[in-house]
């Protein structure tokens, strides 16, 4: 089922490190599959990091990567926000420097706590500064007719000890005090996948997804049509796979990345 692949989709929290550990092995895995002349995107949903500082992030655990090769959820949502409302809309942004810096560059107005209200767009993403003052001036720009957007909904984030609260956890207290749902750009969305080909110039049948959980990973590559391989170094573990439904059934189950030196 692989050969016609011509890149790999690796997630990167729990599936190529966690928290700041790599997964043993990785590096040389990694370097096996360039060897082989398999394109390597970045897909993540985290967008607390720009590309620049995911590839600090690497080099800081031994690991190589170059700026193209990352994807994240940030990109994908404000090109999709560009490419479907135009620019100078303003956006409260809850979420760091990376995610305003993206807005910023495409034309959108990034406003402030204090001007929250003025928003046409609030856009969630992961925000390890998220406090009441955040989630009230969210809430305040929903109530007053912006268009809640998040990047992602993972409710965790998998570290070396065991989680941290991730962004789903601060869309989740948004909604609870507005009542209003998300509109979801990232996994398991297929619109984060289908951008992401877009970006790597690759097609459906040359692409595999891997990833640590179902719910996320798996999910959107099954909603885009795409080829699946979970790894059990993260979130998913095997005994949920019991009660995974047969349409979201990951098409090859490993137990870490290093496994794949075996597919090709």
């Amino acid at each position: 089922m692989l050969t016609d692949v011509k890149g790999i989709f690796f997630d990167l929290d729990g599936c190529i490190y966690r928290g700041r550990t790599p997964i043993p092995g990785v590096r040389e895995t990694i370097a096996y599959l360039k060897s082989r002349n398999l394109k390597i995107i970045y897909l993540t949903n985290n967008a607390s990091r720009s590309q620049k500082e995911y590839v600090e992030h690497f080099k800081s655990m031994g690991l190589d990567a170059v700026e193209s090769e990352f994807y994240t959820s940030g990109m994908a949502t404000v090109e999709y926000m560009y490419k479907k409302y135009g620019t100078n809309h303003k956006v409260y942004v809850v979420g760091g420097s990376a995610l305003k810096s993206l807005f910023k560059e495409k034309g959108f107005i990034v406003v402030d706590d204090e001007h929250a209200r003025e928003a046409d767009f609030v856009v969630s993403c992961f925000d390890p500064e998220f406090n009441f003052k955040r989630l009230e001036a969210a809430c305040y720009a929903i109530q007053y007719g912006a268009k809640f957007i998040a990047t992602n909904l993972d409710m965790v984030l998998p570290v070396e000890d065991g989680y941290r609260p991730g962004a789903g956890a601060m869309a989740a207290a948004i909604t609870a005090a507005t009542k209003v749902k998300p509109f979801l750009i990232g996994k398991p969305s297929k619109i984060i996948v289908e951008m992401a080909l877009k970006y790597s110039g690759l097609r459906k049948n040359e692409v595999v997804i891997v990833g640590d959980k179902v719910e996320t990973d798996i999910i959107a590559a099954k909603r885009a049509g795409i080829k699946s391989i979970l790894v059990l170094t993260g979130v998913t573990s095997k005994a949920d796979l019991d009660k995974v439904p047969k349409k979201y059934y990951p098409d090859i189950v490993l137990e870490s990345v290093n496994d794949m030196v075996k597919l090709f």
